[in-house]
């Protein structure tokens, strides 16, 4: 039996949750703030393109390491096809210049 999948279910609940309550609570003291809709509209707006900027900033962010990952991987590929070649040859050379003993009997 595996007792560890009923851990990460909890701790997956446990998360949920706070998460949950964060949000209950973050939208409660939104609504219970003491201004106009107007400047609550406004604030909510800021807020919302703050964070639109940030996601886009870090998708950005991440885009660009996948990219040098990339080419990293590709560049090491690259090398280790070369190697590869390289050990083939030699052992192909290896091969064909070793003398050939028969046996006769």
């Amino acid at each position: 039996m595996n007792d560890n999948n009923g851990q990460n279910d909890s701790g997956f609940v446990n998360t949920f949750v706070f998460i949950a309550g964060f949000l209950l609570g973050a939208g409660t003291a939104i609504m219970m703030t003491p201004e106009s809709g107007t400047e609550l509209r406004s604030r909510i707006r800021r807020g919302a393109r703050t964070a639109q900027d940030e996601f886009s900033e870090m998708a950005s962010q991440t885009k660009e390491a996948m990219q040098s990952w990339s080419d990293e991987a590709k560049e090491t590929m690259k090398h280790a096809a070369t190697r590869v070649n390289s050990a083939v040859d030699s052992t192909k050379q290896a091969v064909k210049s070793t003398p050939h003993d028969s046996v006769d009997d």
